[in-house]
C-alpha cells in the first residue's frame, strides 16, 4: 500500500528497445533500395557487371530483407510486451488510487484515533479524530516527531513497546499521555501492529481520559468511605478493594491486588461461603450480620455480597460490603 501519492500523475513513459529496433527496420528498407538504385545504376552506367557481383548482390538484397523482417517482427513482440507492462502498471496505480482514496476516508470518518508511524520517528499519517483529540494541525503531527507529544514519564515505556512491535509483536491496550495544543495531557489506550515490509506501524487508540478520571474520583471516594469493601472474581482473585479493607488485613490496596484471597490470612481468606455461592446462583444481592476479627478483637458487621455481571448476564465477580454495626 502506498502511503501517500503525488498531487499531479506523472506520466508514465517506456522506453523499451523496440523504439531501436523500429529504426533499424527502417534503416534495413532504405538499404535495400539504395542499394537496388545502385545496382540500377551500375547496369546502365557499367554493362560489364561480373557474374559474382550479381551473385553478391543477389544475396545481399534478401539478406538485408530478411534481417529487416526479422528485426520488425521483434519490435512488435517487444511493443506487445511494452503495452502488456504499461497496462499492469496504470491498473496496480490505479488500484493504489482506489486504496488511498478508501483509506482517506477512512481517516476521515472513523471515531478511534489512527495513525500510521514510520521508522523515522514520525507520524505519516493521522486521522481527523486525532487531530482533533490533541488541538494540534495536521500538519504539525506529521512534522514533528510524535516522542516530543508523549510525556516525560511515559517515554521509556513507549520505546519499549515500540521494540515489542520489531520483534513482530502486537501491541493491545498500551497506555500512555500525549499532549495537546493546550499543554494538558490526554490519556491514550493503544493497539498497534508493524508491518516491515512496508516499514510503518499502524495504531488505533482510545481516549480513556475522562474514563480514567473517573475510576481515579471513585477509588477516591471508595477509600474515604468508612467501610470495608472487597471485588474478587470466581476464582478469588482480587481486582478492588478500598483503603479499609487493606488496612484490615495488613496490607497496601496495590498489593492486593491481582493476590488470591485464599493466601491471606484474614477473616475473608477462607473458601467461597454458601451465601456467596446462593449470590453466584442467584445473581441477587444477600444482606447478613456476621462477626469479623480486627486487631484481634471481635467487631459485628452488616455485610452485602452482590453479583458482578458481564454483558451477557454472566456473573464474572462477586463484591462484598461489610460496615461496622456500632453498640
Amino acid at each position: 500500500m502506498v502511503l501517500a501519492l503525488n498531487d499531479k500523475k506523472k506520466t508514465i513513459e517506456y522506453f523499451s528497445s523496440w523504439h531501436v529496433q523500429n529504426k533499424i527496420t527502417l534503416i534495413c528498407l532504405i538499404s535495400i533500395l539504395l542499394l537496388s538504385a545502385l545496382f540500377v545504376a551500375a547496369a546502365i552506367l557499367l554493362p560489364a557487371i561480373t557474374t559474382t557481383q550479381i551473385i553478391a548482390f543477389i544475396i545481399l538484397i534478401p539478406a538485408i530483407a530478411c534481417f529487416g523482417i526479422a528485426t520488425c517482427h521483434s519490435s512488435g513482440l517487444e511493443l506487445e510486451k511494452a503495452r502488456r507492462d504499461y497496462d499492469k502498471m496504470a491498473q496496480r496505480l490505479s488500484e493504489t488510487e482506489d486504496s488511498q482514496i478508501t483509506l482517506d476516508r477512512f481517516f476521515t470518518i472513523s471515531n478511534d484515533l489512527m495513525a500510521v508511524a514510520g521508522k523515522d520517528g514520525r507520524l505519516k499519517k493521522v486521522s481527523k479524530s486525532l487531530v482533533n483529540t490533541l488541538g494540534y494541525s495536521e500538519e504539525t503531527l506529521l512534522s514533528t516527531p510524535f516522542f516530543e507529544f508523549i510525556h516525560p514519564d511515559d517515554r521509556v515505556s513507549t520505546r519499549e513497546n515500540i521494540k515489542a512491535l520489531s520483534l513482530g509483536l502486537r501491541s493491545v491496550d498500551f497506555v500512555n499521555r500525549y499532549r495537546t495544543a493546550e499543554g494538558s495531557y490526554r490519556t491514550l489506550s493503544w493497539s498497534a501492529a508493524a508491518d516491515d515490509e512496508l516499514g510503518v506501524r499502524f495504531a488505533s487508540a482510545r481516549d480513556v481520559t475522562d474514563e480514567r478520571n473517573f475510576r481515579t474520583r471513585m477509588q477516591q471516594i471508595l477509600d474515604s468511605a468508612p467501610f470495608l469493601l472487597i471485588v474478587k472474581d470466581t476464582e478469588g482473585t482480587i481486582t478492588n478493594c478500598n483503603d479499609a479493607f487493606a488496612g484490615m488485613v495488613g496490607f497496601t490496596r496495590e498489593s492486593l491486588l491481582g493476590k488470591n484471597i485464599r493466601l491471606l490470612k484474614s477473616p475473608f481468606h477462607s473458601a467461597p461461603s454458601e451465601k456467596e455461592q446462593e449470590v453466584l446462583r442467584s445473581q441477587i444481592p444477600v444482606t447478613y450480620d456476621e462477626v469479623l476479627v480486627t486487631n484481634g478483637t471481635e467487631e459485628k458487621y452488616l455485610s452485602t455480597v452482590f453479583p458482578i455481571v458481564d454483558q451477557t448476564g454472566k456473573a464474572i465477580s462477586i463484591g462484598k460490603v461489610s460496615v461496622k454495626v456500632l453498640q
